[in-house]
């Protein structure tokens, strides 16, 4: 296919799908053209593409950055998809194949590839992808957690609203928000009733639990209002008996870098809480090592969870017999296995799953995420909720029995064990804003052979619990998290699609190889369908997307330099715990500077 045949082929392929009698369809209006908000410059930018209104060239030459980044994405998008054409064969016919009939099977094998054939056949394609993700299990670890509450330190993150607008996403816990109305306060009462009732199933388990808090803010430049306020919400709950809460800002952050690296020309300035979801996400990975080389050497495992979230004891004894944290006891945890493909597993990451709190009294593995069916113009190009929901079902609700691993997890309810923590130094990248928790085994993925992997935890489920909490302290994130999404789909198809077998279907589906257009076209439809304020959605969408682009072309040296200083670190930690060992006295005075630090991190509970 020529690329102007291919460009026109595309073009038409719009059109076909605007004139579409069954929905959804193509929101192609061309009287939005004429409106008074931004709507009009996401309007001309489907139209131009579409070749159907020349006078969507004059509304994308009007001066600004939303029209601007239109106006550049219009030639990008026609060379992506000419290049595409030009480079597959297959590609091409599909193309050819949607613009004479754009069913949504044959328009998803343009765009959206992971989600063909998912719908035909909901259960085989459950089933298939559990048999790609089944472990035979060789050895097991030889030395299983024995004491949870002692040995696993739980993390989890705070993100308050300090009036910036930088960082956005999720739902920021504004600092007039009362104590008790908080998700800060939800989580840390929910985690203290979990740790009583574990307790009291076994006494010889030693408590209380540490949960270190990264305190992270909306804007680039925080000051150290919202620690103060976190720790005031934290000393104004109700007691917490069986907990000690340490909470950890950029700046304490900065005084662990400042206790660990003398001499040490980095700072291992990836150490830190501030910015976009991925710094504090690694940083809550590795405080476990800091903390089991300085601080506690009981400390072999971490586990992370969102504050909105609970553990659903009673009903999890009922339906499996053990309560959550006696999940964390399995001799998989730590093993070595082999996978379906014949690699080679580290088990030493653990996953379990989320159930909704409406769903918890029918049964705490109904799947949280259910696919439904396509409900926008968006959807018609790429719905992630399918593979999300078939992996869903696949992986996170798979039964007891034969061991899986998974490649799809929820940030929250997720852990690694130090040992597995210190052999892969593991990490995310800085600068993701969204799907932290996806891209953190990338950093593992070097070779196809040998790799970490996450065991997958039948038993251990958390409860959502976001609609017990106060809707209107939740706010609406629909279109940060959208933006997340976009911002997602330039990162892992820059960065994951050697992996991408691996990650298909869920986690795969956002290493496009159509990434401008898919972003810049879901952005355009979003805006028009759904945004609540399409004027400040695109503001922010142009923004941030125009940020990530900046980096694209340097991504495998950014990734490279972030791994550098990752591995500094994790050798300083091997360095000091064995200077501690042979006594040496530059050793000691590392570590104790960091339990300085980390006593000062401790909110002193009446």
């Amino acid at each position: 296919m020529r690329l102007s045949d291919s460009i026109d082929t595309f073009a038409r392929l719009l059109q076909q799908l605007s004139r579409r009698r069954t929905f959804p369809r193509l929101p192609l209006d061309l009287e939005l053209l004429a409106a008074d908000d931004s709507r009009r410059h996401a309007a001309a930018f489907i139209a131009a593409l579409a070749k159907v209104a020349p006078s969507a060239d004059s509304v994308l030459a009007e001066p600004g950055d939303v029209p601007g980044f239109f106006r550049a994405a219009i030639p990008q998008v026609r060379s992506e998809i000419a290049t595409r054409a030009l480079d597959t064969p297959d590609f091409a016919a599909s193309l050819q194949a949607a613009a004479t009939d754009p069913s949504t099977e044959r328009v998803w094998s343009v765009t959206f590839p992971e989600g063909v054939g998912l719908l035909a056949d909901r259960e085989a394609a459950v089933a298939a992808l559990r048999r790609t993700r089944r472990v035979e299990i060789t050895s097991l670890s030889g030395q299983p957690i024995v004491d949870p509450i002692a040995e696993v330190l739980f993390t989890a993150n705070v993100l308050v609203d300090d009036g910036g607008r930088d960082f956005s996403f999720d739902h920021p816990i504004p600092m007039d928000t009362p104590a008790q109305r908080t998700e800060l306060a939800h989580g840390l009462l929910r985690l203290d009733e979990a740790v009583g009732f574990e307790l009291d199933r076994h006494p010889g388990w030693w408590g209380p639990l540490a949960i270190a808090l990264s305190v992270s803010t909306t804007s680039r430049e925080p000051t150290d209002a919202p620690i103060r306020y976190v720790e005031r919400v934290v000393r104004d709950l109700p007691p917490l008996r069986h907990l000690r809460v340490f909470v950890f800002d950029e700046s304490r952050a900065r005084s662990l870098r400042s206790a660990l690296g003398p001499d040490e020309p980095g700072g291992f300035d990836v150490l830190g809480v501030s910015g976009e979801y991925g710094r504090h996400y690694s940083f809550l990975k590795a405080i476990a090592a800091v903390w089991s080389v300085c601080v506690d050497a009981r400390v072999r495992a971490t586990f992370k969870i969102d504050l909105d979230q609970s553990f659903p004891q009673r009903e999890l004894v009922a339906a499996t017999g053990m309560s959550a944290f006696e999940s964390f006891l399995t001799a998989d945890w730590g093993a070595a296995g082999v996978g379906a493909n014949g690699a080679v597993l580290d088990l030493g990451l653990i996953a379990g799953g989320l159930v909704n709190a409406a769903d918890v009294a029918s049964s705490v593995f109904t799947p949280d995420v259910r696919a439904g069916q396509p409900a926008s113009g968006e959807d018609v190009f790429f719905w992630p909720r399918l593979p999300q929901a078939i992996s869903t079902e696949a992986e996170i609700c798979a039964p007891a029995g034969d061991p899986i691993e998974r490649v799809h997890v929820t940030g929250g309810v997720n852990g690694v064990r130090v040992d597995t923590l210190r052999r892969w130094r593991l990490f995310t990248p800085t600068f993701f804003g969204r799907a932290e928790d996806q891209a953190y085994i990338l950093s593992g993925l070097g070779a196809a052979d040998l790799r970490p992997a996450y065991l997958h935890a039948a038993s251990l489920r958390m409860r959502h619990d976001k609609t017990e909490i106060i809707p209107n302290l939740l706010g609406d994130a629909s279109g940060s998290n959208h933006i997340g999404d976009l911002i997602r789909t330039r990162l892992f198809s820059a960065l994951a699609m050697p992996h991408k077998a691996l990650l298909d279907p869920f986690t795969g589906a956002f290493a496009s190889h159509l990434p401008i257009t898919m972003t810049t076209l879901r952005m355009a439809l979003f805006a028009l369908e759904r945004a609540p304020d399409p004027d400040l959605y695109l503001t922010n969408a142009v923004r941030r997307l125009a940020a990530v682009d900046a980096m694209v072309g340097d991504l495998p040296g950014l990734v490279a330099g972030e791994e550098a200083q990752w591995n500094a670190l994790y050798d300083r930690l091997d360095e000091v715990e064995a200077g501690v060992t042979a006594g040496n006295p530059r050793s000691g005075e590392i570590a104790a500077a960091v339990r300085d630090v980390v006593a000062d991190a401790e909110v002193r509970l009446p």
